[in-house]
């Protein structure tokens, strides 16, 4: 089994369907206002300017590995993870002041450019922003209330969908408060990472594929012991990628977390782990916007240096074999395992 053969497989049918969907949008918009559509058009391509469509594929595979059938059905609930993230995206672009977003400008960036000439177009493109996440979340409600499945379904599937936008909710604010703090902790980190990365990356998703194909309190339950330490995995691979990545391949600037000061595990070990000169480096430079390529360059040297690199990193590996323990002892089906499995490498090994 290829990952990356099953994850674009998926992907080209995920994306024909929010972009029929989108289209939809574009035109009953287009009978209210211009505004209306010229917002909806934004939404259309911001939600296809790629991305891995990782949390839609586990939506999938979670129905097909506990006997789900209906291809359609499914793709529709994939695509509400799709249009959640895109709505839980552009407003986390609002609070961290970000400007690029999977290669191209953030909502935010492209009201205030297309709107420069009014008053305060900075604040203005956040108040759009807004709204346009705003309206994804309602989108990601519409398309499951719609879908093929039964009353009952729909019902539980509405009701994950939106627990996993408050629980990312409240993740979000321990990371905001966490810049506020001087004595953030691992322990806080780790629950950051478990509310606002592993429930709406890997744990929501797979329990609304299961869900849909009708799974057992048992099952969702195995489900959470593969997805929680995948998902604090995944988010720690993030972080690294933050820092370390291609700028290119992320699709955003590869200094962003320095630049906004954010407590990753990285900042916290290194900091426990750093001479003084190292320490005054690093306090310098977080939430500097104005650092340069040889002080981020620096920055990176003494992460490496103190063994904070491969405190991450060893982490994450840990907890990628935690998830794949509880995976092997499930009944689902083989080729479903298989992927799990699989999936649980391809988050730690992925460059992107």
């Amino acid at each position: 089994m290829i990952i990356t053969d099953i994850l674009e497989y998926y992907k080209e049918k995920i994306e024909l369907r929010l972009k029929t969907f989108l289209d939809e949008k574009i035109s009953e918009a287009e009978k209210i206002s211009y505004s209306s559509r010229e917002i909806m058009q934004y939404i259309k391509e911001f939600n296809l300017r790629g991305g891995k469509r990782i949390r839609s594929v586990l939506i999938i595979m979670a129905y097909k590995s506990l006997g789900g059938k209906n291809e359609n059905a499914i793709i529709d609930i994939a695509a509400s993870a799709e249009l959640m993230q895109s709505f839980l995206l552009i407003h986390d672009d609002i609070i961290d002041d970000d400007d690029l977003r999977r290669g191209g400008p953030t909502m935010h960036r492209i009201y205030a450019e297309k709107y420069k000439g009014c008053d305060n177009p900075k604040k203005f493109g956040e108040n759009m922003a807004i709204i346009a996440g705003d309206l994804l979340a309602s989108l990601g409600n519409e398309i499951i209330s719609k879908s093929a499945f039964d009353e009952e379904k729909k019902l539980k599937l509405l009701q994950k969908f939106n627990k996993i936008i408050k629980l990312t909710g409240y993740g979000e604010i321990i990371d905001i408060l966490s810049g506020l703090k001087t004595n953030v902790t691992e322990q806080d980190i780790s629950k950051m990472h478990k509310l606002k990365t592993a429930v709406y990356t890997i744990e929501g998703p797979l329990h609304m594929g299961a869900i849909a194909a009708g799974a057992s309190d048992d099952q969702l339950k195995i489900l959470s012991e593969y997805a929680i330490p995948l998902g604090m995995a995944f988010q720690l691979k993030d972080d690294i990628l933050g820092l370390f990545g291609s700028e290119e391949k992320l699709g955003k600037p590869a200094d962003s977390d320095i630049k906004e000061g954010k407590k990753t595990l990285l900042i916290l070990k290194v900091l426990e782990n750093a001479n003084k000169e190292q320490k005054e480096l690093i306090g310098n430079a977080l939430g500097n916007k104005d650092i340069t390529k040889t002080e981020l360059t620096k920055v990176r040297e003494i992460i490496k240096e103190t063994g904070s690199l491969s405190y991450s990193e060893n982490l994450a590996e840990k907890l990628v074999k935690k998830a794949k323990n509880a995976i092997k002892t499930s009944d689902f089906e083989t080729h479903g395992k298989d992927f799990f499995l699989e999936i649980a490498d391809y988050v730690i090994k992925r460059d992107y």
